[in-house]
């Protein structure tokens, strides 16, 4: 059983003439009348009562015309997904992204990327890292910029970007007066912490940092997001280590300072979809292999 037996079928069936249904399908009369005598073979049951007056619908028909419309509805639908889909495939990437990507891939990529796909669309999603590997599975976004681990085997990634982690001060704290601070000079201090469920490694990060130089913070504030981590520094209420790139996000309220010594750091990766091949996607790729520093982000 073909589609075109079941739009034949549906054509006479709201007709109820055989000539008016051809002609509304502008095919042959007697070619139609034998799809319709194919379909009631397969289906094993008569669809149409037919005399020289009339056709009518029997109760199979009446059944059968219902669940007809439902298949050629779901079909067309089906058909207009795909090509949506298909053109979107073609039209727009969609990024997910935390904010170092922001700051310091975006900037000098994307421009490149218009100038090379001008007539693709952008769409940019600012999410945590944990989001970002089920939205990659989910086709919400077509590659992400985010941070470790990666789970799925389902994705690939490479390491974009490398960054030390800084001190983040209060402008007006005491500390803010050192050049490079010491890790023993955090023990004790007011932290703001990250919140290990949207941070990705960088909690981990940094207890393993105060754990093995001795350092024992009282954590004041969690912050689900590097801009709150920023804010809550600025009201003066605590201190935070983050990667470097929240020193282009500074403002009059909070000053940074590196850390004496070996900084731990922290990867930024690029996530797609293992064996995706948009074209759009590969440019994209390639412009961020071909210009980015791990050590100093995308250079322009």
């Amino acid at each position: 059983m073909e589609l075109r037996h079941l739009r034949y079928f549906v054509a006479v069936a709201e007709e109820l003439s055989f000539t008016r249904a051809a002609e509304r399908l502008c095919t042959a009369q007697p070619s139609l009348s034998q799809q319709i005598r194919d379909l009631e073979e397969q289906v094993g049951t008569l669809l149409l009562s037919r005399t020289r007056r009339k056709v009518e619908l029997t109760a199979a028909g009446q059944v059968f015309l219902t669940e007809a419309r439902l298949t050629l509805e779901q079909a067309e639908r089906a058909v207009m997904r795909a090509r949506h889909v298909g053109r979107k495939a073609n039209s727009t990437i969609t990024i997910g992204f935390v904010p170092a990507a922001e700051v310091r891939i975006f900037p000098a990529i994307l421009p490149r990327l218009r100038m090379r796909l001008p007539d693709l669309s952008v769409e940019l999603r600012s999410n945590p890292t944990i989001e970002q590997e089920k939205m990659l599975l989910d086709h919400e976004v077509d590659i992400a910029f985010l941070r470790k681990p990666v789970l799925s085997a389902g994705i690939a990634s490479e390491v974009v970007l490398r960054e030390a982690l800084v001190v983040v001060l209060p402008a007006a704290h005491p500390l803010a007066q050192f050049q490079e601070i010491a890790p023993e000079q955090l023990d004790g201090e007011a932290f703001v912490h990250t919140d290990p469920l949207y941070s990705g490694e960088l909690y981990p990060i940094v207890e393993a940092y105060f754990a093995e130089h001795g350092v024992r913070p009282k954590v004041a504030q969690v912050a689900t997001n590097a801009l709150l981590n920023l804010n809550l520094i600025g009201m003066g209420l605590g201190i935070g280590l983050l990667p470097d790139y929240v020193t282009a996000l500074t403002n009059p309220s909070i000053c940074i300072r590196p850390l004496a010594g070996t900084a731990p750091e922290i990867d930024l990766l690029m996530a797609w979809r293992a064996g995706d091949d948009s074209p759009a996607l590969a440019v994209l790729r390639e412009l961020v292999a071909r210009h980015a520093d791990v050590r100093g982000g995308v250079s322009t």
